[in-house]
Order: C-alpha cells, then structure tokens, then sequence
C-alpha cells in the first residue's frame, strides 16, 4: 500500500503540477490579451459545452474506475461507445441552441454552439483511457499522455489567442478540437496496449454510470448556470472578473483530486470495514495541511493579482473567499469511500442537496450583491456537501 501510494502520488502529483503550470499561463494570456467582453463570452460557451456534456454520461469515467480493479479489464471499449451514443443528445441539443443564436443574429455564440455540437460525444468518450489507467495502475503512462493532451491543448489555444483575439468561438474550437484529438490517438494507443479479446467486459457499467451521471448532473447544472446568470444578470465582463477569481482556487481544488483518485483504485480491492477505520484520520491531518495552504494565499492574493492579472484587481477579494473552498474539498474522499460501498441513497442525496443550496443562494443574492453573491453560493454549496459528507460517513 505504502509504495503503491508514494509511486501514485508522485505521478498524479507531477501531472497536476503541469496541469496546474499550463493553466496560469493560459489563464495569464487571455487575462491580459483578451477584452474583458470577449473572456466572458468565452466562458459563458465553455459553460454551455460542460451543460451539454452531462448527456454524454460523465458518470461512466468514474464507473470504469471503479470496475476494472475488479477483474473488468476488457470494458474500455464498451465505455468508449457507450458514452458516445449518449452524446449524441447532446449534439443535438447543441445544433437547436445554435439555430436559436443564428435566429436571432448572434453569429459568433451560434458558431461556438455549432462546433460544441460535433465534438460533444467524442470529446467525453475520448477521455474515458485516463481512468482505465489509473485503474490498472499505470500512472505514469498516465501522467505521458495527460501532459501531452495538454501541452497540445495549451499551444493551439495560444495559437488562436494570437491570430484572432476577438473570435470566443475560434479559440474555444482550438481548446477542444486539440484536445479531442490528442486525446483518440492516446485512446487508441491504451486499447493496443491493454485490450484483448477474451477480457472480462462489465455488462453492468452503463447502469451503474447512468446513476453516477445523474448525480453528477445536478452539481455541474448548479455549478454552470449561475455564470449563466451572471452572463444574462451582470453581464460578460463580469462573467470573466469571476473566472479569473476562480482561477487559483480551483486550480488548488484540482490538485487535490489526486488524492480520491487514488482512492479508488485501492477502495475498490480493499475491505470497507478496513478503509473505514483509517479514513478519518488521514483527512484531519489532510484539512490542517491545506487549511494553512490556503491561508497562504489568502495573504499572498494581492500581490499575485498584482502581477498576473493587473486588469483584474477587483477580482482579489473575491478570489480570497473561494480559497475556503479547498479546505472544504479535502472530505471529498468520504465521498469516495461512499461511492464504492455503493451508498446509493447517501450519494443521490450529496448530488441534489448542495448544488441545490448553490442554485437558490446565487438566484437569492444576484441581484442584491452581484458576483458577492455568486461568491456566497459557491461557498454554501461546499460547506453543505462537507456536512453531509460528514454525517453520512459517521451513519454508514
């Protein structure tokens, strides 16, 4: 366990630490070489793409996470066209939102919404080999192919930053179109490599994945449609005033994904009873790490801001408060530890509750305190999924 957790933890650790790198620096340029108006608008279509990616059954990367430890090695492909079928309704969905914008003269958000319907059902189905490699435990692999996605991801997207800073749409084809494809030649790759034949397939998956995406669904509604209020309440520059607050604090957030990640490989061949007697423990000396981490850059905000994001000083403040958030994330192995006792109940209650606490604070305080109010959303959301991650985990 001790070497299987230092090896892992040194590969997802190394491959967030790129992720992470990449992503300031993407997140610098188009802070600083990008209007205000036209960052908005680009997020306001990456929310719409995340909206329209719940079709394509993002529960199924955690479900084949899940299964293939357990002897289901040969389940990579079913995943693969599964996930594709089903994003199909996304694409759909994407091509009517798309005649709506052209309808009514918007061009620029009709072609984002038009390219978002072609790659909707491969972009998901495409990552599904990241997972079965965790699964079978070759993070470094892994870590190869994560780091190269990216990279090509981060240079194409740069790229179009640089030709055509005044096209939303153009610059989020590059991000996914780069991405999607990297990500088939990597799949391709891990199924010449793993997949046989005879390999055990889970017939099971797509049910199971059906009522983990379920859960997912409400949380990545709750989390896009209160930019989507900001969008149409505040505005798009306020829009991209919130996404660089986000910025750092999600990206802490990320980092600390690695850990449940890990999780699940071992979970998933351990006895429960086991995992629950050494759980707690290791999350309280985990929240105390990151509860100073986060402190820190609580303290150190201004001066990041000061330099990075000179344009968006007004973000700080709000960017200080979403740091609590990481602090709250490091239960998110309770979660976990829930998913693979298969506590049904417990999980579908986790996915409807906070997001729904997320929805109705932010539709409550828009309107009277602006991106604040979003801010307090967000914050409600994480320490009511805390709670009860913590009363569930004492009951089960």
């Amino acid at each position: 366990d001790m070497v299987y957790w230092v090896q892992g933890a040194f590969w997802l650790t190394l491959t967030q630490i790129f992720l992470t790198f990449s992503g300031l620096i993407l997140i610098y340029v188009m802070a600083n070489n990008i209007d205000p108006i036209i960052l908005g608008e680009y997020r306001f279509l990456m929310s719409g793409f995340t909206l329209l990616c719940i079709t394509a059954l993002p529960g199924m990367r955690t479900a084949l996470r899940e299964s293939v430890p357990k002897g289901n090695t040969g389940s990579l492909p079913f995943a693969f066209w599964t996930m594709f079928r089903w994003g199909l309704i996304g694409s759909i969905i994407s091509i009517i939102v798309s005649a709506y914008y052209l309808y009514n003269d918007n061009v620029n958000l009709s072609i984002g919404f038009f390219i978002i319907s072609i790659l909707v059902p491969l972009y998901n189905s495409a990552t599904a080999y990241n997972e079965y490699l965790i699964a079978v435990k070759a993070l470094r692999l892994n870590t190869v192919y994560s780091v190269l996605t990216r990279s090509c991801s981060v240079l194409f997207t740069l790229t179009a930053i640089y030709l055509f800073p005044e096209f939303a749409w153009f610059i989020l084809g590059a991000a996914l179109m780069s991405t999607t494809i990297t990500n088939l030649i990597f799949h391709s790759k891990t199924l010449k490599k793993y997949y046989r034949n005879n390999q055990k397939i889970d017939v099971n998956l797509p049910s199971y994945a059906k009522h983990l995406s379920l859960m997912t669904a409400f949380g990545l509604i709750a989390g896009q449609l209160d930019k989507i209020l900001v969008w149409k309440v505040i505005g798009p520059e306020a829009l991209a005033v919130f996404y660089i607050a986000q910025t750092i604090p999600q990206n802490i957030t990320s980092s600390l994904n690695a850990i449940p990640t890990l999780a699940f490989a071992k979970f998933g061949e351990r006895d429960p009873k086991i995992t629950r007697q050494t759980l707690l423990p290791k999350i309280l000396k985990y929240f105390f790490g990151v509860t100073i981490f986060s402190l820190m850059y609580i303290l150190m905000a201004p001066f990041i801001f000061e330099w990075l994001f000179p344009q968006y000083l007004k973000a700080i403040y709000y960017s200080q408060l979403l740091a609590l958030i990481p602090i709250f994330s490091t239960f998110l192995p309770i979660k976990t530890y829930l998913t693979v006792i298969k506590a049904t109940k417990q999980l579908y209650l986790l996915s409807i509750i906070p997001p729904l606490v997320r929805l109705v604070v932010a539709v409550i305080l828009i309107g009277k305190l602006g991106l604040l109010g979003v801010v307090y959303a967000v914050l409600a959301e994480a320490l009511t999924r805390s709670a009860l991650l913590l009363l569930y985990f004492f009951k089960t």
